[in-house]
């Protein structure tokens, strides 16, 4: 019998082996955990280094400017994070 890789279907197969639906529900908090995480640590920098220099406008601006550049990245990695914790909880 041939192994064959996972996710493919066989002909006579009506199955597709995949994630539930509802498996990275989990990495939306993964996601707000990293997310308010790096937004506060990110605000106290423009607090103590730009807000004296630009000005509490400019520093939000700035902020919130980082903040979009870096919404792919926490969405993957909070997927990637959920996976591997995940993983350590299957029976």
């Amino acid at each position: 019998m041939r192994h064959q890789k996972r996710g493919v279907v066989k002909a006579d197969a009506s199955l597709i082996f995949e994630r539930e639906q509802g498996f990275f529900q989990g990495a939306m908090y993964v996601s707000w955990v990293l997310g308010v995480t790096y937004l506060a640590g990110l605000a106290i920098l423009a607090q103590q280094f730009l807000v004296p220099r630009i000005g509490i406008v400019y520093s939000t601006l700035s902020v919130v400017a980082i903040h979009v550049m870096c919404i792919p990245a926490v969405f993957r990695y909070s997927r990637v994070i959920w996976a591997h914790l995940n993983a350590g909880t299957r029976p």
